[in-house]
């Protein structure tokens, strides 16, 4: 791959704000689709659901770091990041393949875009480096897909008693995958949330973490 070619795969792709949520979330529903969990429901003519649970949990994550960027007097613009995308796109279809085999991959990338932000005033650098604008505008993504996520356990719950057909699965899909969206978020690698929520503030990072990985396993 030439340095040119590899310049623009890094680059992010300036499209209006609403293709930019609609090629991101195609590339999502690719790397879910490789999954058992949601491939069973989607075989059992669960689609609605699936559809449902990750257009809730992409769409509520970067609409909440976008808000409380503007909150916080900076803009923010949600961009597909044209590696992020392929990488992510690719991911899928190999998890996909997988599945097909009978296999099942022990991760997840998905990371089609992102929300950009420009801040005049980042606030004071913590002791690790990071800043309380960064560590803020970043945590409120997986606390975002968490949030969801619990929710959807209490919507099973409530299902259970209402014999309403189909409502137990959108439910489930919700918890599952949020959970894995928060997980996946959470790690401490740049430029994922985990790494700029452990530079402004490890504990509440580690509080944040324990959280995701115990509704992961529920």
């Amino acid at each position: 791959m030439d340095l040119v070619l590899m310049l623009r795969l890094r680059d992010p792709v300036w499209l209006s704000e609403s293709l930019s949520w609609g090629l991101a979330l195609a590339a999502l529903m690719t790397v879910f689709n490789g999954f058992s969990d949601i491939k069973s429901m989607i075989q059992y003519g669960a689609i609605p659901a699936y559809l449902i649970a990750i257009s809730l949990g992409f769409f509520i994550h970067e609409l909440a770091h976008k808000y409380v960027a503007l909150a916080r007097g900076c803009q923010a613009r949600f961009t597909i990041s044209s590696l992020g995308l392929l990488i992510t796109t690719v991911f899928g279809l190999f998890a996909s393949l997988a599945y097909f085999l009978g296999a099942r991959l022990p991760f997840v990338i998905a990371a089609p875009g992102y929300v950009g932000i420009r801040c005049s005033y980042w606030g004071t650098r913590t002791l690790f480096g990071g800043t309380t604008s960064e560590g803020l505008i970043a945590a409120v993504g997986p606390i975002s897909n968490i949030i969801l996520s619990i929710i959807g356990i209490i919507g099973m719950r409530l299902a259970i008693l209402i014999p309403l057909p189909g409502l137990y699965t959108v439910f489930y899909a919700i918890k599952y995958v949020n959970a894995v969206l928060a997980v996946f978020n959470l790690l401490p690698i740049p430029p994922l949330d985990g790494y700029k929520v452990a530079r402004w503030n490890p504990l509440i990072y580690l509080a944040i973490s324990i959280m995701a990985l115990i509704l992961l396993v529920l």
